[in-house]
């Protein structure tokens, strides 16, 4: 009695062999699948930053705009709306 038939690693081996290609054209289209995904959006979440204890900070685009928003574990969340302003330094 074999453990292991030679249908099954056949079998085992052609299912590894079709992900790999799912794999591989995935990463050769990565640019026309994220553009896809993304068209059509109202809100994105640009940047997320951890501040404290439960505390998280997000730099959200929303319809064009930036807002910012403190997002607390517990308690009501705060958004400010962010404009651009003409003399503004670009911080490197």
């Amino acid at each position: 009695m074999d453990i292991l038939e030679i249908q099954q690693i056949i079998t085992v081996l052609a299912f590894l062999g079709v992900l790999g290609l799912a794999w591989l054209v995935v990463q050769m289209n990565k640019t026309k699948l994220a553009s896809k995904t993304a068209a059509g959006r109202r809100l994105i979440v640009r940047e997320s930053t951890a501040l404290g204890n439960g505390e998280r900070a997000l730099l959200i685009e929303a319809d064009g705009h930036s807002v910012l928003a403190i997002m607390p574990r517990k308690g009501q969340a705060q958004m400010l709306a962010l404009t651009a302003t003409a003399g503004a330094e670009v911080a490197e």
